[in-house]
């Protein structure tokens, strides 16, 4: 009997809702004043939710709309600007900050994926960082394709753990790999261009 009340109030509730708003206009806020209609305006959202329920034994996919409104507040009229305040007086002149090095490559590792922070950078002196964010150790060579050569390599890194080394990078694409067993077939491998 308390349970049939229940739903009965409530609703009784929702179709006074709806004749009070009549699909349009103000809501009225519960436990507090309605909203004057100078305040805001409101809006239905309708959001699609999916549940997954159980009914004579089997799981069933059950979609329903849930409907929220939302008080979008209106524009109050502009408020005449205070004087504008007196300029401050110059400062000295200081010695502006360094600026970031511009040719810095980092290199996030994990299995069995290279990330790098940017496609490209400027021949010349290169600082590249190993950032192992894996389970494994990994680690980084890069060899200038079709120029032959020894690859320049970054050490084994552990997990969690970081490489920083810098190399004097000629123009050209480079191929970049983990050489420890099988992570260069797994697909620890990238490719960088300089230049």
């Amino acid at each position: 009997m308390r349970r049939a009340l229940t739903l009965a109030g409530l609703a009784a509730l929702s179709v006074a809702l709806v004749i009070s708003v009549g699909g349009h206009g103000p809501l009225p806020q519960l436990g507090s004043e309605p909203a004057a209609a100078a305040d805001c305006t409101w809006q239905r959202q309708v959001k699609r939710v999916v549940k997954r329920v159980k009914r004579h034994g089997k799981v069933r996919r059950v979609v329903r709309r849930k409907v929220s409104w939302t008080c979008v507040p209106v524009a109050a009229p502009p408020i005449a600007a205070p004087p504008a305040p007196p300029a401050p007086a110059p400062s000295p002149v200081t010695d502006p900050e360094p600026e970031p090095e511009a040719n810095r490559l980092a290199v996030k590792a994990a299995e069995f994926y290279f990330v790098l922070s940017r496609p490209s950078v400027e021949p010349g002196e290169v600082t590249i960082e190993l950032n192992n964010r894996g389970e494994d150790p990994h680690n980084l060579n890069l060899l200038l394709e079709g120029g032959g050569g020894e690859a320049l390599v970054l050490p084994e890194t552990d997990s969690e753990e970081r490489s920083v080394a810098s190399f004097d990078l000629p123009a050209g694409k480079y191929k970049l790999w983990c050489s420890l067993p099988e992570h260069e077939e797994q697909g620890m491998t990238a490719t960088l261009q300089v230049g």
